[in-house]
């Protein structure tokens, strides 16, 4: 399925190409947006430990006292994993409530940088620390201002899931616009694909030239590969005709000679001279009609065929008071050349005529891209066993009857050379019943 539709490679490639770009757009978005927190929580902590350096002062004594604490409640809510601490000489001197005596400076940690760590009850910090010093000071004392890394955390994992839910509903549209975009795209091609439908059925005579730019070129050689199948099939068809013409005239000098060649020479000669005529002209005329059956663009109404054959006939036979009937015959099309279907229709017509009593019926209707014509008639009908032998070539059951015993041969093989076929049956009038069945133009 992948390899035998165009659409649905492309539908598929692009939507490769696109997961793969939204996938990596996300992640860049949410790394991007994971730096711009943690720089924003280490400025949180910068300013804490700010505000406690500013609190700071000392005393006259040496010792570092602060004059307010910080406002921020969270450092006095206890274990909240906001906290802060002041040492000297590696001893806490100041903290604040949320520690409850516990400390989360590790012993040996260098200072003035972010770092994490755990905290007192085993959740993850993330700490700032400083090494300040003051004027009335010998000392340094190291500030140190942390906070919990599980709300860095809660913001990048709300924010992932947003861009995640975002993404979704943007691929999902995108997904809507690449189908729309290639099944608009590939319209050209469907429309050249019902062009050359339009072609095989008659109602085109050659590819419209207003494709667009990339598809026209196409278009154009399909244009010239119809004209050279035309002109192909028409030199071959003439070169046919040539080659039968140019042997009748000899045909024809020996047969006019042989009629002075006198006993079972003579006879013999003029047997095989009419044979030889009769090949020609049969060949001939199949060659026309496989010609005509594999010319694009040739179509015939089978209605119109039977009612001017019926008219003919209703003429020829006008003395027998001979009743014809049709139904179910208009608009059943097929891609046939007209004449082949008057001479087809020609020959099973007036078979039934010439052994019909009082009434033939011709019937048509269509079925699964099937064109099915009966032609009954109430004459004498034909035995079972002979029914396949109607079709040889020459073979004459009655020899009562005018006829030369080609006419349901020529009939068959026009149906075969059409992709059809020639079915026997005894028609429930009495008769003989035909089943013709014809590709039908859909």
């Amino acid at each position: 399925m992948f390899k035998s539709s165009l659409q649905l490679r492309l539908i598929l490639s692009s939507l490769i190409w696109m997961i793969a770009s939204l996938v990596l757009t996300g992640v860049l978005i949410v790394s991007l947006f994971q730096g711009h927190i943690e720089k924003r929580f280490d400025g949180q902590l910068n300013d804490h430990l700010e505000e406690l350096v500013a609190a700071s002062e000392i005393s006259p004594n040496g010792q570092l006292d602060l004059t307010w604490s910080p406002s921020d409640p969270r450092f006095n809510r206890p274990h909240s994993g906001w906290y802060w601490e002041i040492l000297e000489n590696g001893s806490v001197i100041h903290q604040s409530n949320s520690l409850l005596m516990a400390t989360v400076f590790p012993m040996g940690q260098q200072t003035d940088r972010f770092f994490q760590t755990n905290g007192p009850s085993g959740e993850e910090i993330r700490l700032y620390s400083r090494q300040i010093a003051f004027p009335r000071s010998a000392d340094r004392f190291v500030f140190i201002v942390a906070g919990p890394v599980s709300d860095m955390e809660d913001d990048i994992h709300t924010f992932s899931g947003n861009i995640i839910l975002v993404l979704s509903v943007l691929s999902c549209v995108l997904l809507s616009m690449i189908v729309l975009q290639i099944k608009y795209g590939l319209l050209p091609l469907k429309r050249l694909t019902q062009s050359l439908s339009q072609i095989r059925s008659g109602d085109l005579e050659k590819m419209p030239t207003d494709f667009p730019l990339e598809v026209q070129p196409l278009a154009t050689e399909l244009n010239t590969l119809l004209e050279y199948n035309f002109t192909l099939l028409e030199r071959a068809r003439t070169q046919v005709g040539n080659l039968a013409h140019s042997l009748k005239s000899p045909i024809a000098v020996l047969m006019n000679e042989a009629k002075d060649v006198p006993g079972e020479k003579g006879i013999l000669i003029r047997q095989h001279l009419n044979n030889a005529t009769d090949s020609i002209t049969r060949y001939l005329n199949k060659a026309r009609i496989a010609g005509s059956s594999r010319l694009l663009g040739t179509k015939t109404d089978l209605g119109d065929v039977a009612a001017d054959i019926k008219f003919s006939l209703d003429k020829l036979f006008d003395q027998s008071r001979l009743e014809i009937s049709l139904s179910g015959m208009e608009g059943l099309m097929v891609r046939a050349d007209p004449q082949d279907m008057e001479e087809l229709f020609g020959n099973l017509m007036e078979n039934a005529c010439k052994w019909a009593k009082n009434q033939i019926a011709i019937s048509g209707s269509s079925q699964a891209g099937q064109v099915l014509i009966q032609i009954e008639d109430d004459g004498p009908g034909v035995p079972l066993e002979h029914m396949n032998d109607l079709v040889k070539r020459g073979l004459r059951l009655d020899e009562t009857k005018p006829g030369t015993g080609l006419g349901l041969h020529i009939a068959s093989e026009i149906a075969e050379l059409y992709g059809g076929q020639l079915d026997f049956f005894t028609s429930p009038l009495g008769g003989l019943g035909i089943k013709l069945t014809l590709p039908q133009v859909l």
